[in-house]
């Protein structure tokens, strides 16, 4: 399988905490091991692919587990207060895959993909908001005063195929 160089494209993907979505018909996944299955009428779906595409493209199909903690942080410039969320930490591991077949062996007719856990990864934090600090939106401004307000983390399951991607699982 070919594997791209990993970069971090700088947008860390945003995620509740309100649940697994979307709906999967065959995905599992253990997001602390970072192994599972994805099933091939998953991939088919989130594409819009045919089988015999499916079949074309599979061994050229990439997983990765992206994962982010943000933090909101209430900030006065001087006039009010508002929020501001700060990306503290977040980045994501390429995942190791296996094809399945039906025949169990490299037949045309994919069945899924076997996640076999993270094969490279990278990760970054950023600075929190601080007293002395430009204030986001406000040119010329600086921040007074900021308190933390609140925590999320999360993380998503996405496959990819040359330039696009698209999400399977979020958390």
């Amino acid at each position: 399988m070919s594997r791209r160089c990993l970069a971090l494209a700088g947008a860390v993907l945003a995620g509740g905490l309100a649940g697994v979505t979307p709906a999967a018909a065959a995905v599992t996944y253990d997001p602390r091991a970072r192994t599972g299955f994805v099933g091939a009428a998953d991939v088919r779906d989130a594409f819009g692919w045919s089988d015999a595409t499916l079949a074309e493209r599979a061994a050229g199909l990439e997983f990765d587990h992206h994962f982010f903690a943000d933090d909101t942080y209430s900030v006065s410039c001087g006039e009010g207060v508002f929020p501001v969320v700060h990306h503290r930490e977040f980045g994501r591991y390429q995942l190791g895959d296996t094809v399945t077949h039906d025949d169990g062996g490299y037949g045309r007719n994919v069945t899924g993909f076997r996640l076999t856990g993270p094969i490279a990864g990278i990760s970054g934090t950023s600075v929190a908001p601080a007293a002395g600090q430009p204030c986001p939106g406000r040119p010329g401004a600086r921040i007074v005063a900021a308190r933390p307000a609140a925590t999320s983390t999360g993380w998503s399951l996405s496959v990819s195929s040359g330039a696009e991607s698209r999400e399977l699982l979020r958390h």
